[in-house]
């Protein structure tokens, strides 16, 4: 049995050989589990990759008709808003929200709120004990709570939704 095949069976990761010049050879193979993690590793950068192309190609492509539906939701919310109080505007952003079924919906839903109570008449209480998004426990408390309170307990489009509230209330 050769140097070379010693190490081989014995270690499995290092092989010795000779050269032509008659120098020794060192070559390293890598680990199954190392192939396998690089390979899962990769597949799932591709798959982002992927993700992340044909998103940008999908906005792109729609950009012009997404541009119109906003204008038209902002417009939306500035006349419902009008003459009404704030919790008017609250409570129709939340009946929307419950027809909702998927995430331009849940966006467009956002903008009628915040535009509908930024041209609402605002009572002055409104906006207490609505934390700043800056204190992040309080805030996920608070929206956990209100959406609760609404009837949409762990609803993360409702926890989203009250989100645009607090940016209203932190523009006042």
């Amino acid at each position: 049995m050769s140097c070379g095949s010693l190490l081989d069976s014995r270690a499995g990761h290092v092989s010795l050989g000779i050269e032509a010049d008659g120098k020794p050879r060192y070559t390293r193979q890598m680990p199954a589990w190392l192939k396998v993690i690089l390979i899962i590793l990769f597949i799932g950068a591709a798959l982002v990759a992927l993700a992340v192309f044909l998103g940008v190609r999908w906005l792109r492509s729609h950009e012009g008709e997404l541009r119109e539906q906003g204008r038209a939701v902002i417009a939306e919310g500035e006349n419902f808003g009008r003459g009404k109080d704030a919790e008017a505007c609250v409570a129709e952003a939340f009946a929307r929200l419950k027809r909702c079924d998927g995430f331009i919906c849940e966006a467009k839903t956002k903008v009628f709120l915040q535009h509908c109570v930024s041209t609402s008449n605002v009572p002055p209480a409104f906006c207490d004990g609505v934390p700043k998004r800056s204190e992040i426990l309080a805030s996920a408390t608070w929206a956990l709570e209100e959406c609760a309170r609404r009837g949409l307990a762990n609803d993360r489009p409702c926890t989203r939704l009250v989100g645009a509230l607090q940016e209203v209330c932190e523009k006042r």
